[in-house]
């Protein structure tokens, strides 16, 4: 039986004391799925909360393989899939539990054995779309969960308008380095948050202003006028931020854990929501489409070969929260 590489936690705690190499058997994707070979491996903040048990609501098992976005090539397609062996792919692989109403096979999915910190993942069809022509692996795999949260954050929820003032707060990360350039493209006049030394990054994502929320004066006060639209990819004192920069009637979104926003808005005469970004190949396409444009940037990505050491020091750098762009573990030869 053929092997391969992964990395594997059996108990929850620190990525540094439960995340473990393992070399367990190639997976033999279900009929609804597609079998990847990973060429790259994007990390997110999700994957060290995940691995410390702060959702222990969501449905698991052990052993757990942590990680959810993934580019790479086509090893195995369903019979009728649009995909072909050796195809170019990228995929926000999540457990869709909660999609089930719309996607049935789904429904007995979980935080267990296929994430994507490995040499290989099999992932439902409907999860995955072909990559951006215009970047590399590396960069493909830093683009599903990050840019589909800004998307689905911009348009879902905020649906923001051309012409709108919309402020991105925690703009140089990896969700907000994507929600710059996506409410750029929809002609909203963009403010972006972020500590001073990233600054030029965030103007470089095409931010028309750039607010150093490290600075004495305030986020609100160098905001300016109010803004229509705010997004919070922070949480903590920056879902306070973000509200008080909104005017009356405004909305805000967040996606930070146990966000207050939705108290905290209706207090302020605001609408707030938070939500869970949902798997979605269509939206993948577009992000895709926006990208070989040049309408939408890559985050800036820092790479590393895909190991266990390397895997716990990117979720080490992820939870310290200073990170610029998106981190990504690279598998073999690029």
């Amino acid at each position: 039986m053929s092997t391969f590489k992964s990395i594997q936690y059996s108990e929850y705690g620190d990525v540094a004391t439960v995340l473990k190499a393992a070399e367990v058997p190639k997976p033999t994707p279900l009929a609804h799925e597609i079998l990847i070979k990973v060429a790259a491996i994007g990390t997110n903040p999700i994957d060290w909360k995940l691995v410390k048990g702060y959702v222990p609501s969501w449905p698991n098992s052990f052993p757990s393989v942590p990680g959810w976005d993934v580019a790479g090539t086509v090893e195995s397609a369903p019979e009728g899939s649009e995909f072909q062996v050796g195809d170019k792919v990228f995929s926000y692989t999540r457990p869709a539990f909660d999609m089930a109403d719309e996607y049935p096979t789904a429904k007995d999915e979980k935080v267990d054995h296929k994430g994507t910190y490995a040499e290989y993942v099999a992932v439902a069809a409907w999860k995955v779309a072909k990559a951006p022509t215009s970047g590399t692996f590396a960069q493909a795999a830093s683009v599903p969960l990050a840019s589909l949260t800004a998307y689905q954050a911009l348009h879902d929820h905020l649906k923001i308008q051309k012409g709108e003032r919309v402020l991105i707060v925690g703009a140089s990360g990896g969700v907000g380095s994507f929600a710059v350039g996506i409410a750029k493209a929809a002609g909203a006049y963009v403010i972006g948050t972020c500590s001073g030394r990233n600054v030029d990054y965030v103007k470089s994502l095409g931010a028309d202003l750039v607010v150093d929320y490290t600075k004495e004066e305030g986020v609100v006060a160098q905001v300016g006028d109010k803004v229509d639209k705010a997004f919070d990819c922070v949480g903590g004192d920056s879902t306070g931020h973000a509200v008080d920069a909104t005017k009356t009637g405004g909305s805000i979104t967040s996606i930070a854990l146990g966000s207050p926003v939705v108290e905290l808005a209706a207090a302020a005469g605001k609408t707030g929501s938070s939500f869970l970004v949902k798997p979605s190949a269509p939206q993948l396409n577009a992000i895709a489409k926006l990208l070989d444009a040049g309408s939408v940037k890559y985050p800036t990505v820092t790479t590393s070969t895909f190991n266990v050491e390397n895997a716990i020091a990117a979720n080490k750098g992820l939870e310290s929260n200073r990170t610029q762009g998106k981190l990504v573990m690279v598998v073999g030869e690029q």
